[in-house]
């Protein structure tokens, strides 16, 4: 099993030409799919803890990312902005050292929804208002 650096989550995903708000959004959605694929394991914990320590260290190694950048006096983010999103880096901080020591299933299912979220309302600027318009009402049609 590879094990990235947080540079090197970016580095491979911007030879697929992502960049910015889509490269950010794309490695949280990753992370999340490792996860989730973790959750649905969750029952047989013991049988694939290396999979859910792997994908736990990949969203660290994300989120620590994150962190050092959020940390930076010269990110353009709008201070109160920086300092919600730090604050919630050490919420994920929090529960990934829950699981790693055991955990619980809703701490795991935590992390999903923020990663998707945040990845959600990165790409949420990226669209056109007709593109949102239609995933929402995609959305509708599935719910």
């Amino acid at each position: 099993m590879q094990t990235m650096t947080g540079s090197s989550l970016y580095e491979n995903l911007q030879r697929e030409g992502l960049e910015g708000r889509e490269l950010e959004a794309s490695v949280l959605s990753r992370a999340a799919q490792k996860l989730a694929r973790c959750k649905a394991r969750w029952e047989a914990k013991k049988e694939y803890k290396e999979m859910l320590n792997e994908a736990l260290r990949y969203n660290q190694k994300l989120w620590s990312f994150f962190q050092v950048e959020l940390s930076n006096p010269a990110n353009p983010l709008p201070e109160a902005l920086r300092a919600d999103l730090l604050r919630l880096s050490h919420f994920i901080d929090q529960k990934t050292f829950a699981l790693f020591a055991g955990g619980d299933i809703a701490d795991l299912d935590g992390i999903i929804r923020i990663n998707r979220r945040i990845a959600s309302g990165l790409l949420e600027g990226q669209r056109t208002p007709d593109e949102s318009a239609v995933e929402s009402q995609e959305l509708n049609l599935t719910a």
